[in-house]
Formats: C-alpha cells, sequence, structure tokens
C-alpha cells in the first residue's frame, strides 16, 4: 500500500508599509506637531515590527485646515503647505511621501489598505473621527520604558549633501549653534491664529539674545550662531552680530535649515517648533523658556531637567531668557562638547 504524505504549507506573514495619516482638515500646520507626529508614525511601525513607513499627508482645498486655523484657506493654503513639506521627510523609517488632494479619494485607498492589511496610525476609526493625537508624548515614552530608546529624526531624505558647501564656505573649523528665538508676536496672522499658537506667553526677549550673542563673541570667539525661522523672527538687527548667520536671508529655506541643524554642535531655542525637532534628534541642545502650560501635554514635571529619553547634554531650562542665564547654561555645555 502506497504510504500517502500530507503537509501544511505555512503562509508567510507580509510585512507591508506602515501608514502615517496627517489630515490638515484636522491636523495643524505646526513645525513642533509635524516633527512629533513622525516620532509617533515611527514608534507605531516598529511596535508592529514594520521597518518601512509611508507618509500620507491630506490636503483638501475644500477643508484645508481645522477649526484652530481659520487664516489658512483654499486661496493660501499652498503656501503653507509648502513651507513646511520639508519637515515630514526626517522620519528614519519613511520609504516614502504621498501627498492627497482629495478627502474622499485618500479615504478611498486607505479603505483599501487596510482591508489588504496595511496597519496605519491613527487608525480607520481614529481618522475618521477625526481625533488624532498629534502633540503628546504617551506613546513614545511608553516605546522608551519598554525598549530604553526611540527612532531619532534624521536629515530631509535628498537633502543629505545639500549644505556641505555652505559649511566649507562659512563654519569651518567653527563651534557651530543653531538657534531659534520664537517671536510669534511679529506674524502677520496672530489675529487669527493667536488662540491656536499659544499667543505670545512663549516668545522669547530678543535683547537678552543680542546681548548673549555679543558676550560670546568676545569670550568664545570660535563660536557661530546660525539663526532659524521665519523672516518674522529675526530683526534687521541681527545682521550686525559678526558670530550670527541667517540662512533664510541667504536664500536656505526650511530643509536647509534642518538639514544644517544636524551639522551644528549644539542647539539654543525657544519651546517651539525647532525644539521638537531637537528633542528627537542625537544633538546636544538647551531648550530655554519652557512653557509650562504644554508640560502636561508632554508628561513633564515642571521643573525637570530632560525628558525621559534625552540624551547626554540635552537639557531644558523653565525660565524666561536672561544674558545671565544663558551663559549660565552654554558655557558648561559649551565646555563639556569641547572636550570630547
Amino acid at each position: 500500500m502506497k504510504e500517502i504524505m500530507s503537509f501544511q504549507i505555512q503562509k508567510k506573514e507580509i510585512k507591508y508599509p506602515f501608514i502615517g495619516i496627517y489630515d490638515f482638515s484636522y491636523a495643524p500646520y505646526a513645525l513642533g506637531d509635524a516633527f512629533t507626529w513622525q516620532v509617533n508614525v515611527a514608534i507605531g511601525a516598529l511596535d508592529k515590527g514594520i521597518d518601512t513607513v509611508i507618509h500620507s499627508l491630506v490636503v483638501d482645498p475644500r477643508r484645508p485646515s481645522g477649526r484652530l486655523q481659520p487664516h489658512i484657506n483654499r486661496e493660501n493654503y499652498r503656501d503653507y503647505i509648502s513651507n513646511l513639506f520639508p519637515a515630514f521627510l526626517c522620519n528614519p523609517l519613511e520609504m516614502s511621501l504621498k501627498l492627497f488632494a482629495n478627502r474622499h479619494a485618500f479615504d478611498y485607498y486607505l479603505l483599501k489598505k487596510v482591508l489588504s492589511g496595511f496597519h496605519t496610525w491613527p487608525n480607520l476609526l481614529i481618522h475618521t473621527m477625526e481625533q488624532l493625537d498629534y502633540y503628546s508624548h504617551k506613546k513614545i515614552d511608553k516605546f522608551f520604558q519598554e525598549n530604553h530608546y526611540i527612532p531619532r529624526l534624521k536629515t530631509p531624505r535628498g537633502y543629505e549633501n545639500s549644505m556641505d558647501d555652505f559649511l566649507k564656505e562659512h563654519c569651518s573649523g567653527r563651534f557651530l549653534v543653531s538657534v531659534n528665538i520664537r517671536q510669534r508676536a511679529n506674524y502677520a496672522d496672530l489675529g487669527f491664529a493667536g488662540q491656536a499658537s499659544g499667543v505670545i506667553r512663549r516668545d522669547s526677549p530678543l535683547h537678552e539674545w543680542y546681548r548673549f550673542f555679543k558676550v560670546v563673541r568676545k569670550k568664545y570667539p570660535d563660536v557661530l550662531f546660525l539663526a532659524f525661522g521665519g523672516y518674522a523672527e529675526w530683526e534687521k538687527e541681527l545682521y550686525t552680530f559678526e558670530n550670527v548667520l541667517i540662512p533664510r536671508a541667504m536664500g536656505y529655506n526650511l530643509a536647509h535649515e534642518i538639514t544644517l541643524f544636524h551639522q551644528t554642535d549644539l542647539f539654543m531655542g525657544t519651546s517651539s517648533g525647532f525644539s521638537a525637532l531637537a528633542t528627537f534628534s542625537e544633538i546636544p541642545y538647551i531648550i530655554t523658556n519652557f512653557d509650562h502650560a504644554a508640560a502636561k501635554y508632554v508628561d513633564l514635571p515642571i521643573g525637570a531637567l530632560s525628558y525621559p529619553f534625552a540624551l547626554d547634554n540635552q537639557i531644558i531650562s523653565w525660565e524666561k531668557e536672561t544674558v545671565e542665564l544663558l551663559l549660565s547654561l552654554f558655557e558648561p555645555t559649551y565646555q563639556m562638547l569641547k572636550t570630547q
């Protein structure tokens, strides 16, 4: 009698890319939130054992912004998305980015992907209910507690070597400090966006920073500051400092600033958009004037000197800047980094 052998084929699980969803009809045009969202997306992927991510941005001209940013409308939303777009290229797991101009088309695309087995963040239900948690650190802190690391933001894809000539020409042999001094009060749309932007409470005193630049120029002539941010966040006086360069005034944009950030020795700046980039980077930083009201959203006790997932020389200050405070924060960090 013939022996009959039977066996069962084991199906290998297919690991589809993880889909991150950022829909501007309910999520804000905000630099810090864009950076925080990317870390949450990367963690969502890693939690599922997936190492590639597709960013899906949705900006439908019929509803280009949420209720907190009514000043962004179908006439001007292209400017806002164009300015912010490079920020979404920093996820270390990102393999591609898709931009959808029709919410219904995206929802159909998303439904097909979910039914095919793709994982997303937010999930389909949360996206439909428009309840994305784009700002908190809940998932990030939990992932760090379980894995003792977090995915760190990188240079925007495609821009890795874009500033090599700039660095060679302007920064060779210098100790580079990237700086962002929040000046939201200078923005033309403050009257519309004030409630959503924290008004001017988080702005920093420019004159104290100017005094700081002058003292550092005398005491530490090798230090060069790179001032980042929109045109409304710096004044003509900043041109006069020999130890300060303003990349935006030299024709560069956000993508180039982020690229330069990753080449600096230290970041210093207000608790705002660029500080979120620093928070999730490997670059040493000093975040100043940390917003007390924001502490609850990132599960940080007021007065804490660092995030739970911070690396060495990544510190937080909760006080409004003075030249004395800035020097007390900068000098020991500078000395420490110079000896490494």
